[in-house]
This record gives structure tokens, sequence and C-alpha cells, in this order.
């Protein structure tokens, strides 16, 4: 038991440094022998651990991508604009928000590949548009998950971030109008 409390207490050294580092640094010039410096532990805990900082990018993205699938196959997408907690989109925003700090730090660095590998999560649970219209449904589809994307993005970058439950009203709402609509208020 204890070495399960000392490896969980090592991820969140290093899980904090990496966040730190990256902000301050960008992932480009980070060095494995910072963040160790920072999480306060030896370089060769960190390489018990990761392969190096690839790995490690590799590992967070894994860990968001997972837990936002998961959540899409556990909670059912929002049929309307009720705000129920038990809704896929719901559960990502209050996920994401647990999460913002390093959510935040890759999609701020180049070298994550969050973005391309969540927005197909994405796009499978809000899946082909049902009518047909003069806009191709691949074009549709990537209006909309690339539109879920921004305002997740946008609105864990503000200052302050408003609670999930605030940010899923609004977002529950702007998906209810035109862009001529949100745009007048």
């Amino acid at each position: 038991m204890e070495t399960n409390l000392k490896i969980v207490s090592t991820e969140r050294k290093i899980q904090t440094a990496f966040i730190k580092l990256v902000m301050q640094e960008g992932f480009d010039r980070l060095t494995v022998q910072q963040l160790s410096q920072m999480a306060q532990i030896n370089r060769g805990t960190f390489y018990l651990h990761y392969l190096d900082k690839f790995d490690l990018l590799t590992h967070y993205e894994d860990e968001l991508v997972t837990a936002v699938q998961a959540i899409f196959e556990r909670y059912p997408k929002p049929r309307d604009q009720s705000v129920d907690e038990r809704n896929a989109f719901q559960q990502m925003f209050k996920y994401l928000y647990r999460q913002k700090q390093l959510v935040v730090a890759l999609i701020n660095s180049p070298a994550s590949q969050l973005v391309s590998r969540i927005k197909p999560v994405i796009a499978t649970v809000i899946g082909q548009p049902a009518l047909k219209t003069a806009i191709p449904p691949e074009f549709a589809q990537e209006i909309v998950t690339q539109g879920i994307w921004d305002f997740v993005c946008f609105w864990l970058t503000q200052d302050p971030v408003k609670p999930p439950q605030e940010a899923y009203v609004i977002f529950t709402a702007s998906r209810q109008l035109s862009p001529q609509q949100l745009l007048q208020g």
C-alpha cells in the first residue's frame, strides 16, 4: 500500500512540475533535468516511469482522451436543453475542469497532439447530420466538432474559469442559436 502511495505522490509531483514548466518554458525547451529538479525527484526515478519527455506528453494525452472516451461510453448524449448531470457533455465539462491546468498546458503546446486525438472522439459522439442540407456531412460534422472543442479551449483559458455547470449552461444555450443570433446578444 505504501508503494502505491509513493507512486501516486511521485506522479503528482511530475505532473505539477510538467504543467509549470510547459507553461513557463514551453514543451520544446523542457528538459528531464528541469522536470526532475522541480518535481524534487532524481532523474532515475523519472526514467522508471517514462522513457523521455515525449513519453510523458503521450501519457497525459492518453489519460485525457481515454477519460473523455469513457465518459461518452458511460453517459448518454444530451437530447434537449436540460442540464442533466447524467449526460456526456456535462460530465466531460466537469472532468476537464478538474484537469484544467493539464489541458491548458497541452492545448498551448505545439508538440501536443491532444486536439487531433480528442476531436475524433467528439465527432463519434455527435455523429453525422441526420438531415440533408447544402453542407456536405463531413463539413457539418467538422464545423460542430471544432466548435465544441473551441468552446472548451476558450472556457478553460479564461481568467477566472467559470465553473463547469455555468459553462455547460452557456454551451447548451449556444447550440440552439445561429451565429447571427449569438452576436445579437
